[in-house]
């Protein structure tokens, strides 16, 4: 890749700050890796877009960035908060 393409026209930041973006009707909403939220319209939105895929930006649409974590129920209380006698 050309050290060129690491901008995109008319965008303020690198490629390589880029953590996580989100597509909100034609504006995207950027996350940079140093925590700050930035919004960009770009002219040509499918052209945008494939430039922050071909840097593997996560698209939070498709990948939340949370690992699925398998959850065992807690046992200990009583479902709808009612506890039954056995007897």
């Amino acid at each position: 890749m050309d050290g060129k393409d690491i901008f995109y026209p008319e965008f303020d930041h690198p490629a390589t700050q880029l953590s996580a973006f989100s597509l909100c009707i034609d504006v995207f909403i950027i996350s940079l890796k140093n925590g700050e939220i930035v919004h960009f319209k770009p002219n040509e939105i499918a052209h945008f877009k494939d430039w922050l895929d071909r840097f593997k930006v996560r698209d939070i649409e498709v990948d939340k960035g949370i690992p699925y974590v398998t959850r065992t129920p807690n046992l200990s209380k009583a479902p709808n908060g009612f506890l039954t006698s056995s007897n």
